[in-house]
């Protein structure tokens, strides 16, 4: 029932205002103009990282929390009324603090992961258009695997093998 209602009051306070908002500060910032006070660009980021935090709790609890579409609408209009800074600075300030470590490591894992894909999808996407000059050209030099070396294996006899070598 609250569904439609909790829809409606997440887009127009936590995605088309801010979204707008951050617009208007990157377009004047890209045009030489001032921009946005150093205080609407904090306010933004924190919105933007309790908004991204929201929406990861929401996904789990939304299973298992009654009434959670009308739960939603109070969370999301105390959040936009000063809200998300107390939640910025109570919860997930010190959790990434307590965590930024373990944080950087995972990152760079993932960007790792992400440049041997992109590497092995550039190999496969040239295998696939039987084009070997691409791939030399996009495989960077040390993602590349030395060419296979095949070993011809002698052939298989049909007849089993009698002779026994003396020991």
């Amino acid at each position: 029932m609250f569904g439609l209602l909790s829809f409606v009051t997440e887009m127009a306070l936590m995605m088309l205002e801010p979204v707008y908002q951050t617009y208007k500060g990157l377009e004047a910032a890209d045009s030489g103009g001032n921009g946005l006070e150093p205080n609407d660009w904090r306010r933004l980021l924190i919105h933007w990282i309790v908004y991204g935090a929201f929406r990861a709790v929401e996904s789990l609890a939304k299973p298992w929390v009654p009434f959670y579409d009308l739960l939603k609408i109070g969370a999301i209009v105390w959040l936009r009324s000063g809200g998300s800074d107390t939640v910025y600075q109570m919860i997930i300030r010190p959790f990434l603090a307590q965590n930024e470590p373990a944080i950087d490591e995972w990152i760079d894992q993932m960007n790792r992961t992400r440049e041997t894909v992109m590497a092995a999808t550039s190999v496969l996407s040239a295998a696939v258009t039987a084009d070997p000059d691409a791939v030399e050209e996009r495989v960077p030099e040390e993602t590349m695997m030395p060419d296979p070396v095949l070993v011809n294996p002698p052939p298989v006899s049909a007849e089993p093998n009698t002779e026994r070598k003396d020991k």
